[in-house]
């Protein structure tokens, strides 16, 4: 009976984390379009990424955590929840990083970066001069997103890997932490104790 349990969270969490992955693609190549020809004001092409790549990403990764602890039966212990919530983000993640990093910003759009640059650097030097900061501190801060992108426009196989992994561990700690929120182990008799997950 766990064993098909175990068996289910993993198919549905391999639908969820596709849909997921789907919507994340999305809401980044939208990011895109939208921060470097769909607006011009310096508080969104400031803040939009955060917008796109974290909030928007959360909420949605909240309500599909709970519609498959709901499609699995509306229980599940923790060690079922960190798997199935693991393997959704990160299905999700490596579809969306096929989708927008190896072909959408290498085929559709290869000035991807360029363009997300000059987008930041002015917004960000015409916030700076609107609030009066002197010329100097306002190069300073140019040069420091210049830095940041230029690390960006050629990534090697390496950097590639390393970043992957990186993202693979956060992950996880975040399904670590899903799991401990949206666990709700079931009830055995009608009683208060909850079933061995072993």
């Amino acid at each position: 009976m766990e064993q098909n349990l175990n068996q289910l969270i993993k198919k549905k969490s391999l639908e969820k984390g596709l849909v997921l992955g789907v919507i994340l693609l999305v809401a980044g190549i939208f990011s895109y379009y939208f921060i470097t020809g769909m607006t011009d004001n310096m508080w969104l092409i400031t803040f939009g990424p955060v917008l796109f790549s974290v909030l928007i990403p959360l909420i949605v990764a909240i309500f599909f955590s709970l519609a498959l602890r709901k499609e699995i039966g509306g229980f599940w212990v923790f060690k079922q929840a960190v798997t199935g919530i693991f393997i959704m983000f990160f299905v999700a993640n490596l579809l969306s990083f096929i989708g927008r990093d190896l072909i959408f910003a290498k085929v559709v759009e290869p000035n991807m970066v360029e363009n997300m640059q000059t987008a930041m650097v002015n917004s960000v030097s015409a916030m700076l001069e609107k609030s009066g900061q002197e010329q100097e501190a306002i190069d300073k801060k140019v040069e420091e997103i210049n830095q940041q992108f230029e690390k960006q426009k050629n990534p090697t196989i390496g950097s590639t890997i390393q970043s992957q992994l990186i993202a693979i561990i956060f992950l996880f700690v975040l399904a670590l932490i899903f799991a401990a929120i949206f666990k709700r182990e079931p009830l055995r008799n009608g009683l208060d104790n909850a079933v061995d997950p072993e």
